[in-house]
């Protein structure tokens, strides 16, 4: 999932396990945990071609052998960084309050976006409740800078070691819920756990354990802030849960429609849309063909109303074997289709992700509206690829009301 809710997540861990010994600085450690996985996307870097990034990221960082191996060694530097008081640098200090301040700061940020694209009084709340938290968190950076030579922790190795055993698995668990997946089993195999529950973004699955975090910020008895923070994680677990539910409902007026309409399928997968898990997507595959449709758990009627898109598997026969396309196939698993330009290049269309919400009288051809998309190009016998990040044609107002509209079953 994205990196707040993968930060908020790994708090949240930090002061559960850490919390009665280190307060509310427990949340930070704890941040930083669960944020680590993600560092995988520095690779992009090294790499020779960008679409190894593809392989790389979600890899062997969000792994079971990652989990186990990397959480006592991570313990033990934390261990050694307290036991030799480098906690109590002046520089150190600035570090983390700069930390604090960008980390919230984009926290904020995000709100005042969810409330301007999707124009929502909860969201607009939530904005002046964290943008008015600025104030005790500034106080509250400045005590710490101020009495840094008094700090003093104590959590043992073992704590350590939990904190960040957690922090991991949480990561890559909640990562593996999503349409991306996540390769679990580095590096024994790359196969790729996706749930397709729920979307790379969903506030109703970060804002109660940010919540619960502001709760133990404020709360000053460790009783009172273990009770915010369990509730937070609480709430979310159950959100989480309900997202099962949610695609259960959706998975059988997939099959339900699809035997109405007498589509015959060899597989089909069921995932939701962004930012909720109210507004689910459906990509059936045939033997000749892909069916798109979409069904809100608001819509009158149980039915869908599938739109056909047609393979044209056949475009990539004389690019079998290369090295880029064999990533690209890897990662759509059996979910893509091909789209031929006029000059000659022909777009990859990842269908696991789903398409852009634009509106029925867009100028976009239905077949280009999907939100994953490459383009394989030959000159001079040289295969590529790259990635199509055609951004002109999204219009993010337009495409939040009409998600919004078709979420509440328009």
């Amino acid at each position: 999932m994205d990196s707040i809710t993968q930060a908020t997540l790994g708090a949240a861990m930090g002061h559960a396990v850490l919390g009665e010994k280190m307060g509310n600085k427990a949340i930070l450690v704890g941040a930083i945990a669960g944020t680590i996985p993600d560092l995988d996307i520095f690779s992009r870097l090294f790499l020779d071609h960008q679409v190894y990034g593809l392989v790389y990221h979600r890899g062997i960082t969000h792994s079971i052998i990652f989990t186990l191996v990397a959480s006592p060694i991570f313990a033990w530097l934390s261990l050694q960084y307290y036991k030799q008081g480098w906690h109590k640098s002046a520089m150190t200090q600035k570090v983390l309050t700069t930390w604090w301040l960008l980390f919230y700061g984009v926290i904020v940020a995000a709100l005042f976006y969810l409330t301007y694209s999707t124009q929502s009084l909860v969201a607009g709340g939530l904005v002046g409740i964290f943008a008015l938290g600025f104030i005790p968190l500034i106080n509250s950076l400045k005590y710490n800078y101020e009495h840094r030579a008094s700090i003093q922790y104590d959590p043992s190795l073992r704590n350590w070691t939990l904190m960040f055993f957690l922090a991991f698995l949480t990561h890559w668990i909640i990562d593996a819920c999503t349409a991306y997946g996540t390769q679990i089993f580095e590096p024994f195999s790359r196969y790729r756990v996706a749930f397709n529950n729920i979307s790379i973004l969903d506030p109703l699955y970060t804002v109660p354990m940010i919540i619960g975090l502001v709760g133990v910020f404020f709360a000053k008895k460790y009783t009172k802030q273990r009770f915010w923070n369990y509730l937070g994680i609480s709430i979310a677990t159950l959100y989480m849960a309900s997202t099962f539910y949610g695609k259960s409902i959706m998975n059988k007026v997939v099959a339900n429609s699809l035997q109405e309409q007498g589509i015959e399928y060899t597989e089909y997968i069921t995932y939701p849309t962004i930012l909720n898990t109210v507004l689910w997507q459906t990509t059936v595959a045939t033997d000749d063909a892909y069916y798109y449709g979409t069904y809100s758990l608001l819509d009158k009627q149980p039915t869908i109303e599938f739109i056909k898109l047609p393979k044209n598997h056949t475009l990539i026969d004389k690019y079998q074997g290369e090295e880029y396309l064999n990533i690209l196939l890897w990662f759509a698993n059996g979910y893509y289709n091909l789209i031929e330009q006029p000059d000659g290049s022909i777009t990859f269309n990842n269908l696991r992700f789903g398409m852009m919400g634009v509106p029925e009288d867009s100028t976009i051809p239905l077949e280009d509206r999907y939100i994953f998309r490459f383009i394989l190009t030959e000159k001079d016998g040289h295969f590529d690829v790259q990635e199509d990040r055609d951004v002109e044609r999204i219009k993010v107002g337009e495409m939040a009301q009409t998600l919004w509209n078709r979420i509440k079953g328009k």
